[in-house]
């Protein structure tokens, strides 16, 4: 009996962990914001102490149109971009997707997401990475930044801006964070409480002698216990040009993004030179392990490393490497060689090693 009593009270504790995470601390109701002619806009904005949860409604009432809803993952997945910090906070998922109020359905973890046809209405409801506290204002994109902000992609010089329906929302207001929305209500006047009187002290009682344990007794030499720390993460090297098999080598100049995937530019030359030694060594076989930070769902952490290393792997291929000598692993956030408490040492976690097989 005493066991099914625990069993419940566990379920039951941890359905309200699950429900105090998910709380709505402040809503926004009709936010500022600035929006594409003939496309959607924003009606609603509610947070939780880490999601910025965006209801989205697009009209069309003149013509019937085409629309995918991409989904985590994408390049052309919605997400929230701060233009003063260039902070991107990504796309966690996708609910109650309607077309012309019919409800489509939820977009979880599918980066391929729904396409609509001859539709005229869109509504749903995206969650989002919570903004930074410092941040007053984003914009809802649906491109990768480089084409969103207009930069032409070397690899394709004829490419261009592009969105597709419903557009983009701009300078959409982020509120001030507050713990709770019972801060943004005036504080309720409380009638003054009379002390209750002092209760008459019972009469003091004869201390009992104090006993004291001799320093060699059992008592005494039973060790005090202390919580297991952490155990610390194994030696990573820097890649170099002298490597070895079975041995684990970091990629320094391969950082990336909090939530994003995309190789910036300045990482070719490292990926390059390990192209050329894999050149040199046709036999060499190697692993890409992909790392991230601890922020957010560590489910969708181990989905975005392994992106990552797919994106390194796709660079190594279009290099001339075979694609039989790479094998990926994602680890998610679960193997930091950092502090993740700061940014500064948080962006060091997000991160690709190389392990040499054979």
């Amino acid at each position: 009996m005493k066991q099914w009593f625990l069993i419940v009270w566990f379920l039951g504790f941890g359905v309200l962990q699950s429900a105090r995470a998910q709380k709505i601390v402040q809503r926004d109701y009709d936010p500022p914001q600035r929006n594409v002619k003939g496309g959607g806009k924003v009606v609603k904005v509610e947070y939780t102490n880490h999601k910025m949860i965006v209801f989205f409604v697009a009209e069309d009432r003149d013509y019937a149109q085409r629309a995918t809803i991409y989904g985590p993952g994408h390049p052309n997945c919605w997400r929230l971009f701060d233009t003063k910090s260039q902070q991107e906070y990504a796309l966690l998922y996708i609910k109650n997707i309607k077309a012309d109020g019919e409800l489509v359905g939820s977009i979880l973890d599918d980066p391929s997401g729904v396409r609509l046809r001859d539709v005229r209405s869109i509504t749903c409801e995206a969650h989002f990475e919570r903004p930074g506290k410092n941040v007053l204002s984003v914009d809802m994109i649906e491109q990768d930044v480089e084409r969103y902000e207009g930069r032409v992609d070397p690899r394709n010089p004829l490419g261009g801006v592009s969105s597709q329906w419903p557009y983009n929302v701009y300078d959409l207001r982020v509120m001030v964070y507050r713990d709770d929305l019972k801060n943004s209500k005036p504080p309720v006047r409380k009638a003054p409480v009379k002390p209750a009187p002092k209760p008459t002290p019972a009469p003091a009682k004869k201390p009992l002698p104090k006993v004291v344990t001799p320093p060699d007794s059992v008592i005494a030499q039973i060790p005090r216990r202390e919580s297991p720390k952490p155990a610390p993460a194994g030696k990573v090297e820097n890649f170099g040009s002298n490597v070895e098999a079975g041995r684990t080598y970091r990629l320094n100049n391969l950082l990336f993004k909090q939530s994003a995937y995309v190789i910036e530019p300045k990482s070719y030359p490292e990926l390059d030179s390990l192209v050329a030694l894999m050149n040199r060594n046709p036999g060499m076989e190697i692993e890409l392990a992909g790392h991230t930070d601890n922020v957010g769902d560590p489910r969708l952490n181990v989905a975005l490393a392994q992106k990552r290393v797919d994106a390194v792997k796709s660079y190594l291929v279009n290099k001339g490497i075979q694609s039989a000598r790479i094998q990926t692993k994602a680890y998610g956030g679960s193997k930091p060689i950092a502090d993740n408490s700061r940014e500064e040492t948080r962006r060091l976690n997000r991160r690709v090693e190389v392990t040499i097989l054979k």
